[in-house]
């Protein structure tokens, strides 16, 4: 069996999250990043997940994209779904948002893996808003966000549990 994973970030954080995934992952898997890469042909992979960042309130519109393209071949196939988004508290309603609602029906493993702000990799407006969120945050004694790696891992055994 074979995995493909695709993705599409803004800053990095989704990209460290598909390499957690990727090294978690028992089959053999191939990553597109779909801002960079040409899609390949679905039939060649038993599994897909597919994930994206939530940047301000909106789904990477590369990956809507993707899923519009592909629906009939995603519901073919194991499945795997996952965002991520600084707002974790939220994760529910951008899951409900992002994909739409016969994949997520379909999907093995649905899961919102937290955000984290970088600075150093934003655009100057970017990086003013991260850093008025911080300092809000700060100020509420509201932890700043972070990818919750344990739903990484757990993300990953699920989807292993359905590979057999």
């Amino acid at each position: 069996m074979s995995t493909l994973i695709v993705y599409a970030g803004k800053y990095g954080c989704t990209e460290k999250c598909v390499n957690a995934l990727t090294s978690q992952i028992k089959d053999p898997v191939e990553v597109i990043n779909l801002h960079h890469d040409t899609v390949p042909e679905l039939s060649n992979y038993d599994c897909v997940i597919v994930g994206g960042s939530i940047y301000f309130g909106q789904f990477q519109k590369a990956c809507k994209q993707f899923c519009t393209d592909h629906l009939l071949d995603l519901k073919r196939r194991k499945l795997g779904l996952f965002i991520c988004n600084a707002a974790y508290e939220n994760t529910e309603q951008f899951l409900k948002e992002a994909y739409p609602a016969e994949l997520l029906e379909h999907a093995t493993a649905k899961a919102g893996f937290g955000g984290e702000l970088n600075l150093e990799n934003m655009r100057f407006l970017d990086k003013f808003l991260a850093k008025i969120i911080t300092k809000s945050a700060q100020k509420e004694n509201k932890p700043l966000p972070s990818i919750h790696w344990d739903e990484v891992e757990a993300f990953s055994e699920t989807m292993n549990l359905h590979l057999v």
